[in-house]
């Protein structure tokens, strides 16, 4: 495999290039050729003669292309260019197959792409994938695409424009796609591809939960108008730089033991904050931060283990989020890649990266992918330089080139205080919701655990039931013992209860001698069972000082439609039949 990477000025100059030796000799001896088109012009007509050029030149040739946000040529960033990758393959077939206009489809689509794959090809060793994020929803095509199990890599970049006036394209030839997706896919017994991603985000925000959410729609933070909680973090207007202005600010999502980035695309005038990639209800997340150190360091550990790989080219699909971060010292990161092969890539809105039967569409990340086409590479390293040491310390003042050190620190400095504040806001939280006496849940928090089950069983159709116990006679208690031993007695009765639920069960204190017990998940019968063997637990239990005691408690199930004081009121009344029919005894009530 050999790989040319070219810079387009003007159509008479690519000719020339074209018609080199060079590049004569590698087709005519080459199986296929791959030419990949990264541009920052939207034109047609002039990507129409660019590809004419190409494939007047090298007819066989498979083209594909997509608009950038910033070019990458051998590992450093190019503003305004159209730049081609030339791959020359001697062992490799290649198939390209066009997903045009999906949206509305995307799962179904992208599950008959894979299962097509499979049933067609047993050779495969990976695919390339262009899409358009901003007109199709690439996670329901990737989520599709995982359904059917593969084991070869897939990676790529999603089309992204440097003005919100113009249109995104993919291409393939002189085919433009504003909407939808290309895959390329590698056919080879001796080609190898080895992808890797980092993130190099961290959080900076305290934990928050998407409460309200519409596919690519964040609607709710913690109840709260998405932007409004965004605006108050970061004091970002609503208005047409919103992109700009929060697109280093991406949320963190742990899905998997994985850090996803989810970057904020537009904020409407609901306050609903669109992105572009599925953003999941009931999710926890931070609001996070690029710390140029930890993306620095990754950058250096892939550069070591892509080293021993001795690819033939690298290709690189980076978010336009990392050229925001890290401004000028964005070359630190990528150029080192092209002292160990040549490296292509571009500037994206999402990158694509799938291993081991799972396809993502992250953000804010860097995916890179190696490629080798047999044991040995026929590229020559030029001697390793340390690039970064090179561009801090160029200069003779010693304090230029540092503010990526400084960063680091801030993010550091705000982490450790955000963890600081969350740890105290636990022990805050715990200590509200907990009794002080028996050391069970208390009223509040029982309120907020029935509330969640009510709505669980109404969308799920799922069973719930609860108990309200009362102990028989506890006035006396207090009254012939004194209140110490009284409040030992309750404290006896939390401990019961707690031993005798499950863990998914809860059990609280609702109001001086009442508790009570709720039950997920569980029928009428079943309750009754648990509620039994609870009054039975008690009355065989020798308290401390006062001997036996006894308990009636009142059990009833959730019906459609209840709401929380229906539901109490259903299990008191219970609770009443049980007092009024001589204590010491389970009722339940149903109506």
């Amino acid at each position: 495999m050999k790989n040319y990477t070219y810079q387009v000025e003007d159509i008479s100059a690519l000719n020339k290039y074209l018609n080199s030796k060079e590049i004569f000799d590698s087709f005519s001896s080459s199986k296929s050729v791959l030419i990949q088109i990264f541009s920052s012009n939207t034109d047609k007509i002039f990507l129409t003669n660019v590809v004419e050029e190409l494939l007047f030149a090298m007819p066989k040739a498979l083209i594909v292309g997509s608009t950038s946000v910033g070019e990458i040529v051998h590992g450093l960033l190019q503003v305004g260019t159209t730049v081609l990758s030339i791959s020359f393959f001697d062992d490799t077939d290649l198939k390209v197959i066009i997903l045009n206009e999906p949206s509305g489809r995307e799962y179904e689509v992208g599950k008959e792409l894979m299962n097509n794959i499979r049933k067609s090809e047993n050779n495969v060793v990976g695919i390339l994938m262009l899409a358009t994020p901003l007109s199709i929803n690439v996670s329901n095509l990737f989520i599709g695409m995982s359904e059917e199990n593969f084991t070869f890599p897939i990676f790529g970049g999603g089309a992204g424009v440097y003005e919100p006036t113009l249109t995104s394209l993919i291409f393939s030839g002189t085919n433009y796609f504003s909407s939808g997706a290309i895959a390329v896919v590698f056919l080879s017994n001796s080609l190898e591809i080895c992808i890797k991603t980092f993130l190099g985000w961290k959080p900076l925000s305290k934990e928050l939960t998407i409460t309200e959410s519409n596919g690519m729609i964040l609607q709710k933070i913690d109840g709260e108008n998405a932007f409004e909680v965004y605006n108050r973090y970061l004091d970002i207007p609503n208005d047409k730089n919103f992109f700009e202005n929060a697109l280093e600010f991406p949320i963190l999502v742990r899905r998997n033991d994985d850090l996803i980035a989810r970057v904020p695309f537009f904020s409407d005038e609901n306050g609903h904050i669109g992105f572009l990639a599925d953003i999941v209800k009931g999710e926890k997340f931070h609001i996070g931060y690029g710390d140029p150190e930890s993306i620095l360091h990754n950058s250096d550990l892939i550069q070591n283990e892509l080293s021993s790989f001795e690819p033939d080219s690298i290709f690189l699909y980076a978010c336009i989020c990392r050229r925001f971060l890290l401004q000028n010292a964005v070359n630190l990161e990528t150029q080192s890649f092209d002292l160990i092969a040549p490296t292509v890539g571009f500037y994206t809105y999402g990158e694509f990266f799938g291993v081991n039967g799972n396809i993502h569409l992250l953000n804010s990340t860097i995916v890179i992918a190696a490629f080798r086409e047999g044991k040995k590479s026929h590229y020559i390293p030029e001697p390793k330089v340390d690039i970064k040491e090179t561009f801090e310390d160029s200069g003779i003042d010693p304090f230029s080139n540092k503010h990526n050190r400084i960063i680091t620190r801030l993010i550091h400095f705000i982490t450790v205080v955000t963890a600081e504040l969350e740890e105290a806001n636990k022990k805050l939280k715990k200590i509200s919701e907990i009794d002080k006496l028996t050391q069970i849940n208390n009223r509040l928090k029982l309120d907020e655990v029935l509330q969640y089950e009510i709505n669980s069983s109404e969308r799920y159709s799922s069973e719930l039931s609860i108990l309200i116990l009362d102990l028989d006679f506890f006035k006396k208690v207090n009254d012939n013992f004194g209140h110490l031993v009284g409040d030992m007695v309750l404290m006896e009765i939390g401990n019961i209860l707690r031993l005798n639920v499950r863990e998914t069960d809860t059990v609280g204190r609702w109001g001086g001698e009442e508790f009570l017990i709720i039950l997920p998940k569980t029928n009428l019968n079943d309750a009754l069972f648990v509620a039994e063997k609870i009054r039975t637990k008690v009355e065989q239990t020798q308290f401390t000082e006062v001997g036996k005691i006894t308990c009636s408690i009142g059990v009833t199930s959730y019906i459609k439609g209840d709401n929380q004081d229906k539901l109490i009121y259903r299990a008191d009344m219970a609770l009443y039949e049980a007092k009024n029919s001589g204590r010491n005894r389970v009722s339940s009530k149903l109506s």
